[in-house]
């Protein structure tokens, strides 16, 4: 066997795996995004673009290093830390909407003093690291103070804390963020416009650099075809109980019907 033919076994193999389901649901890492059209079609269920091998393997290499991060903060520097609640064996969880709203954390941690604060862990290549070292994760990644801001806001926790690993070279760098409530009612203003359908697109065509790493990009932009179901339907709106409403014959969703029309976000201004 060739060097090359390994390669391209194990990119085959990434390539041969079964897509996962798209979430139906705006989640916390995707509230600070940019374009606002992505939170309406997260919330909707549109399918993702499949990401690439390479990328997979950069997924998969950060959840290794989460439990790295976790068992540190545990043995070495003796923090109580809860990366699953108690109660489901799974992350902690916060909903809104009947579950159209939803933030999964990395955990919860106590500091010395008593504190319970939202725990989440980010690894980074030496660039990103080196710009958060820097100026702080709301000016070097302002997507994931948005994130930690949501989690905090709707599991009512006053700080995070922030643990960074450097990819290149394993180095920490730690911030505590503390709980804003400026940036907390501008993210309320983006869920109420997803849920209102008052959402647009960031650019007028898909030649935005934006737009080029969007994992929308597919249905935003191109001939990516979507199973008709009433969550994609423009005439359906999301209900508080968790359920979809249909507008024209002005009951709950439950099967297709004759009027469907595929959502689009508002175009860009």
């Amino acid at each position: 066997m060739k060097a090359t033919e390994v390669i391209e076994a194990i990119d085959a193999g990434y390539v041969d795996e079964k897509r996962e389901k798209a979430r139906r649901y705006i989640g916390a890492s995707i509230i600070g995004t940019a374009c606002e059209a992505v939170l309406g079609y997260n919330m909707r269920g549109f399918p993702n673009e499949p990401p690439g091998p390479r990328l997979k393997r950069i997924f998969n290499l950060g959840h290794i290093l989460e439990d790295v991060v976790v068992k540190d903060l545990k043995e070495k520097a003796k923090l109580r830390v809860w990366e699953v609640d108690a109660l489901t064996g799974r992350q902690h969880t916060y909903q809104a909407w009947g579950g159209h709203i939803v933030c999964h954390t990395d955990g919860l941690v106590e500091d010395p003093d008593g504190t319970v604060m939202v725990l989440e862990i980010k690894s980074m290549n030496d660039a990103s690291f080196s710009k958060f070292k820097k100026s702080g994760v709301k000016v070097s990644h302002p997507q994931y103070f948005g994130q930690v801001q949501m989690m905090m806001g709707m599991g009512e926790l006053e700080q995070t804390l922030f643990v960074a690993i450097n990819k290149n070279n394993c180095e920490y760098h730690v911030e505590v963020i503390d709980f804003d409530d400026f940036e907390y009612s501008f993210i309320k203003s983006r869920i109420e416009r997803a849920v209102t359908g008052q959402v647009r697109k960031i650019s007028k065509d898909a030649t935005d650099w934006r737009c080029k790493g969007c994992f929308k990009r597919g249905v935003c932009w191109g001939d990516k075809e979507v199973d008709p179901s009433c969550p994609t339907c423009s005439f359906s709106v999301p209900r508080p109980d968790g359920k979809w409403q249909c507008t024209k014959l002005d009951d709950e969703a439950v099967e297709l019907c004759p009027n469907y029309r595929q959502y689009e976000p508002l175009p860009k201004e």
